[in-house]
């Protein structure tokens, strides 16, 4: 019984200090790129990333979906894996030829990805916020006749 209420009590615990980190992944964030830098094997040193004029580059992160949607695609990319280290959700998947990783630091937002493909790199840093997105509206009910 004594083992059952302290596996209780640890469980509570653990939920209750990722409530008080808004960055846990139960909400989604939208993700505003603040630099980055292109890398590519055949150069010594990375070379700034250049936001396109009038393109809006934020990431749409849903961890409840297990999806992330970017400006350069049409459809959201899956979230393959997330998990907690000490600070951070981080955050892993595929698409086609390329990887991706990301950790959000669980209390400030702070973003960092890298994004590799067999051709380099690109490493984006960024700010999240929780998302102000309302939720979907729910499918009408089907009416009788």
């Amino acid at each position: 019984m004594n083992k059952l209420c302290l596996l209780a009590i640890g469980v509570l615990g653990s939920a209750a200090a990722l409530g008080a980190e808004p960055f846990n992944g139960t909400q989604p964030m939208d993700c505003a790129p603040t630099t980055g830098h292109d890398c590519l094997p055949t150069e010594q040193t990375c070379k700034p990333l250049k936001p396109e004029p009038g393109k809006k580059l934020n990431l749409h992160i849903d961890v409840e979906k297990m999806s992330m949607k970017t400006p350069y695609r049409n459809e959201a990319m899956q979230i393959q894996s997330f998990s907690y280290n000490t600070k951070s959700l981080v955050l892993q998947g595929t698409s086609l030829e390329l990887v991706w990783s990301a950790t959000v630091h669980r209390t400030t937002g702070r973003l960092t990805m890298a994004i590799a493909d067999r051709e380099g790199a690109y490493i984006v840093f960024g700010q999240c916020k929780l998302s102000t997105a309302a939720p979907a509206p729910k499918p009408a009910e089907p009416t009788r006749q």
